[in-house]
């Protein structure tokens, strides 16, 4: 960025044109770069988890199967599928914002309804993901009991989505949450709840 504001300040007066080029281009870099940072501070305040250790990989969608199939260790028997073509060069933060609300959903599942089937399914769109979990409570079970989404809404706001929850009338609990694909700048204006438009892209 640096470089780039002090070669346009360079070629000014010789080449307005190429300076004003290279301006914008060192204006876009900066804001990527501001992009890339609220998102890595949003999805790191306030959730560092002891349990999972300091040293451990932050997960990528890749290591999503293992997480899910994991759960099985905790009685929780759970299916993973993915609706739509996954775009290619998605950011680490957009997957690791996705893998930690699929993980906070099925342990909220486990804890609270003390369910043993879920499913969960990443519906990919154009401009936007939607992720659902959808969990069969146990016996006897409120299918609306459930944990605080404060963390999986603060993770899906990183990337101006929103997250919803609560019982299906099958019986089950669902959680789904909406995430862009695309930078900050779209949050800034609008979410994915409050543009008619934007909405059909989350359901």
């Amino acid at each position: 960025m640096t470089l780039g504001v002090g070669a346009g300040r360079m070629i000014m007066d010789k080449d307005p044109e190429r300076a004003r080029q290279t301006l914008r281009e060192a204006e876009e870099s900066g804001r990527q770069t501001l992009t890339d940072l609220q998102r890595m501070v949003g999805l790191l305040r306030g959730h560092a988890d002891p349990a999972r250790g300091g040293t451990e990989p932050q997960p990528r969608l890749s290591d999503l199967p293992r997480l899910v199939a994991a759960c099985a260790d905790g009685g929780l028997h759970a299916e993973l599928t993915e609706d739509g073509r996954r775009p290619a060069g998605l950011s680490p933060l957009l997957e690791l914002a996705v893998c930690r609300i699929v993980q906070d959903a099925l342990g909220d599942a486990v804890r609270h309804r003390a369910a043993t089937e879920a499913r969960v399914s990443l519906r990919w769109r154009h401009d936007a993901v939607t992720v659902i979990v959808r969990d069969t409570p146990a016996p006897g079970r409120d299918p609306a009991a459930r944990g605080p989404l404060t963390a999986a809404r603060e993770r899906a706001g990183v990337f101006g989505g929103t997250v919803t929850a609560g019982p299906l009338p099958s019986g089950g609990h669902e959680l789904r949450a909406g995430l862009w694909l695309a930078g900050v700048g779209q949050s800034a204006s609008s979410s994915p709840m409050e543009n008619a438009a934007s909405r059909s892209c989350l359901e």
